[in-house]
């Protein structure tokens, strides 16, 4: 079976890093510390906790392909989910038997801009919460950009609003099951976490994104009552409708996070809750 994760850092595994190596959090670190999970003790750290890996073990996956990346929005787990499913032959024509798909939602109101010059290796800039606080540089030549402060700082007080990210979310959960679907792609989905900015992760509460359903049409409403309530995991659970809950279900905020993502025993737990989830409910 080939394992294809898609999901932001929670997926991807940051602050995962080796706690003797590294016994500070490097969320508190200059930058993020990310640059420290490259080390090559950390890296083995991460690969052995985080959840992906983990489930791959328990459903002996013969092989992982990970298309997770920190702060990614959903707009950027669909665009790269489906490339890669394109670019390996899936949506024309080979067989999908062997493959099975777990996605990991980011939080709804991320989303990704093409910019007509070059972000990094591509044309994609994310946009989240952080926007707003971080001054932008070309990762080129690292050159300030004063335009796209302008712009984002733009787009976040006048057209972000939850009327659109919670209808572009439904439509990119929708769609993505449709096309799963009609290819005989095997696959779960689970909402991640829902981020509510300038707190932290123990103050998370999934009511106040999903008080705010009320806002969407009723044709995104007919939408996500559609979305398969197995294959998405408890999609309308109240309590733990996503892994952010259910983990703080499982034990304190001290012992499942970090500073802003799962710990590694935030991981396991999730990554056993999945795999109990797939084989009671015959996903794989």
């Amino acid at each position: 079976m080939r394992l294809v994760g898609a999901g932001d850092s929670w997926c991807w595994g940051a602050e995962l890093v080796d706690p003797v190596e590294e016994p500070t959090p490097i969320m508190n670190l200059p930058g993020g510390g990310f640059e420290r999970q490259s080390k090559p003790v950390n890296l083995a750290y991460r690969m052995k906790y985080r959840y992906l890996n983990q489930f791959a073990e328990k459903i002996k996956a013969e092989e992982v392909i990970d298309l997770s990346s920190p702060s990614l929005s959903n707009d950027s787990i669909v665009r790269i989910l489906f490339d890669w499913l394109s670019n390996e032959g899936y949506l024309t024509g080979r067989d999908t038997s062997d493959l099975f798909i777990s996605i990991g939602w980011t939080s709804p109101e991320r989303r990704e801009f093409h910019w007509k010059h070059k972000w990094g290796g591509d044309n994609f800039i994310p946009f989240g919460p952080w926007s707003m606080d971080n001054k932008h540089y070309a990762p080129v030549n690292n050159e300030h950009v004063p335009e796209l402060d302008q712009f984002f700082r733009l787009y976040f007080d006048h057209f972000w609003n939850e009327e659109e990210f919670l209808h572009r979310w439904i439509s990119q959960v929708w769609q993505t099951e449709q096309i799963l679907k009609s290819f005989n792609i095997k696959y779960v989905m689970h909402q991640a976490f829902y981020h509510h900015y300038q707190e932290m992760i123990y103050q998370w509460e999934d009511k106040r994104y999903r008080e705010k359903f009320s806002l969407v049409s009723n044709g995104d409403k007919i939408l996500w009552e559609s979305v398969d309530q197995k294959r998405f995991m408890h999609k309308d659970d109240s309590v733990i409708g996503t892994a952010h809950h259910y983990m703080l279900s499982k034990g304190s905020a001290e012992d499942m996070f970090i500073i802003f993502h799962p710990s590694a025993e935030g991981h396991t737990v999730w990554a056993e809750h999945m795999y109990e989830y797939c084989m009671e409910n015959n996903l794989l």
